[in-house]
Parts: C-alpha cells; sequence; structure tokens
C-alpha cells in the first residue's frame, strides 16, 4: 500500500438524521482541529434539510470560509448511507474519516488518529480508530488492566464498544479484530478492495456496517488499528439511527427493542461464517507510541505473559469476591 503522506488531504464523511443541535457540535469541533487539509462530505437524511438550522448554516459558511471544501447532499435511504458518502468524496482523496453526528473531537483528534500510518509505514493498515467516552466517564483508566479483562478487546465474532469508549493513562496503538463504527479512518482503496460499505446480504434493521467491514477487511489480511492517543466523546443521542437511549447521570441507557438486534446478530453470524471461511488467525500486536518515536517497531503481543498475569490475577479476584460474598450471606 502507497505511504500516507505527511499532511495529505484527507475527507471527513458524516451521515446525519435529524439530529442539528449534535451535528453543530460535531463541526465546531471539526472547525478547531489541529490537522488543517480536510473536506467535508455530509449525507443528510433530515426532516427538513440541515442546512435550514442557523447554527449549521453559520458551522457550514465558517468551515467554507476556512479554505475546506463542502460537499453537502440529501438521502432519503438508511441502508447505505456510508456508501453514499464515500462515494461523494472526491476520488483524488483516499483517506477518509467517518464519524457520526453526535460525537465532539478533541482538537488534535484528526492528526493524532493519522500518526499510526506515520509511525508504522510498512504495515497494511487499512482502517484506524480513535477513544470516544461517553462524557460521563471523567477518569482515564489503566489500559494494561482493562485489556486483560474478558471481553474488553473486540473481537470478529465479538464486536464491543469498549476499547474505544474508554479512555487511558497510557499512549499505545492495538492490533484489534473489529473497529467501532461512530469514528473510523479509513483507506478509500482498501474497503472498495473488499466491495464498499454497502453489500448484499447485509441486515437492514440494525445496520452493522462497521462490524461486517472489519471483518472483510480483516479475512483480506489488512491491519485495524486502535490508536489510544486520538480523544473525543461519544454524546450518543437519545433518538436516532437504529436505537433509543434514555439519558441518565451514569450514561445512556438503551432502551431500543431487542428483537431486532437479536435478529441481526443472527444474520451477522451467519455471514461471519462465510467471510472468514480461510482466514487463519494471527497473534495480535501492540505499540508502545513513545517506543515507536524512538524508532522502536517491534512491539509486542497483546495477550502476552504480562497480560496472562493480570488476567490470572482478575480472575481470583473474583473468585474471592465471591466467595466472600457467599460467606456473608451464610453467616446473616
Amino acid at each position: 500500500m502507497r505511504p500516507i503522506r505527511p499532511g495529505e488531504t484527507i475527507a471527513v464523511a458524516i451521515a446525519t438524521k435529524n439530529r442539528p443541535s449534535y451535528l453543530a457540535s460535531l463541526l465546531t469541533s471539526l472547525s478547531a482541529q489541529t490537522y488543517e487539509n480536510w473536506v467535508l462530505v455530509i449525507n443528510d437524511q433530515s426532516d427538513p434539510p440541515v442546512e435550514r438550522d442557523d447554527a449549521v448554516r453559520d458551522l457550514l459558511q465558517l468551515i467554507e470560509s476556512r479554505g475546506h471544501t463542502v460537499v453537502l447532499f440529501h438521502t432519503d435511504e438508511p441502508r447505505d448511507r456510508y456508501q453514499r458518502a464515500m462515494d461523494a468524496v472526491p476520488r483524488d482523496i483516499d483517506v477518509i474519516v467517518r464519524v457520526d453526528d453526535d460525537v465532539i473531537l478533541k482538537p488534535t483528534y484528526l492528526e493524532k488518529l493519522l500518526r499510526p500510518f506515520e509511525l508504522l509505514p510498512d504495515r497494511p493498515i487499512a482502517a484506524i480508530g480513535g477513544c470516544l467516552p461517553e462524557p460521563h466517564m471523567k477518569e482515564p483508566l489503566l489500559l494494561e488492566v482493562r485489556i486483560a479483562e474478558p471481553g474488553w478487546l473486540p473481537r470478529v465474532d465479538r464486536p464491543t464498544w469498549r476499547l474505544q469508549g474508554h479512555w487511558y493513562t497510557s499512549r499505545e496503538i492495538l492490533e484489534v479484530e473489529s473497529l467501532w463504527g461512530c469514528s473510523m479512518c479509513y483507506r478509500r482503496s482498501a474497503v472498495e478492495a473488499v466491495g464498499g460499505w454497502f453489500v448484499a446480504g447485509q441486515s437492514e434493521q440494525v445496520y452493522r456496517e462497521d462490524s461486517d467491514m472489519s471483518a472483510r477487511l480483516l479475512a483480506a489480511g489488512y491491519d485495524m488499528l486502535v490508536t489510544t492517543e486520538a480523544l473525543g466523546h461519544h454524546l450518543v443521542a437519545p433518538s436516532g439511527g437504529s436505537r433509543e437511549y434514555r439519558k441518565s447521570p451514569q450514561g445512556n441507557v438503551l432502551i431500543s427493542d431487542r428483537a431486532p438486534f437479536e435478529s441481526d446478530d443472527a444474520l451477522f453470524r451467519t455471514r461471519l461464517r462465510s467471510i472468514l471461511a480461510n482466514h487463519r488467525q494471527r497473534p495480535q500486536r501492540r505499540w508502545s507510541i513513545d517506543d515507536l518515536e524512538r524508532g522502536n517497531v517491534r512491539g509486542r503481543s497483546v495477550s502476552g505473559l504480562r497480560q496472562r498475569i493480570i488476567a490470572a490475577g482478575l480472575t481470583a479476584r473474583r473468585v474471592l469476591r465471591s466467595l466472600r460474598s457467599r460467606l456473608t450471606g451464610a453467616r446473616g
């Protein structure tokens, strides 16, 4: 794969529907990015059109006045919203950052999200994700401990938001099997090589384009990475898309009907068996960004000896806690 040139023009692609206040927050954060070479593409499915909102219209004008191209178009079909957004990006742009409309990005987000291309130039990187905790998650976590917990790292058969849905005290790049789609930087050339965002057989209920795409990229031999340096916040709009939430001080509680999710999960697992029929699993790597900046690209295993020791300690702690709870209950 060709190297990504320093400062090359990228695209930020947004699909939005009836969330003008959230979209305005995202556009405000985009206008403050330290990485300046980007164009904006918005696939709007709102009713009324999103540019009728005063704040959104003013922000789009501000972004254009700073030299960024803005492409805004309207569609009614949600199934292929990300495919259409990618198709609207100028053909000479290969790197695209897909961002949900209820996300706010830190000023260095784009700059940090692109760094793995620079720090690991010899790896076939197809997509990179950042960390996007919800606003109520105020304290950074110890990455070393968290990734030893079962279910923290996303697997291709068990996609999870947990790794990318938190933030951490250490600067690392981790290889993963699946990426969370609320903000994913991807190479158009890799996505097109595995069929595009919208392919026959995907669910029309909950839309798992990010999980489906991750499985196809993995099967094709591409790398997918998460960098803890790229930080934003996922506000989680209470409605829109395929999920509905209730806001609470402790976070967002999913209140959508579970039936479509169960149906979608069954369809996804059937597709997964076909996609990965000839895939051979390989060990995943992790890299300290400090080491990479010093030229050490060796890295280490995500599930190395240290992680196994920590995982054993966490398991022992859970067992002791369970035994203590039972003994306390029996005495009572």
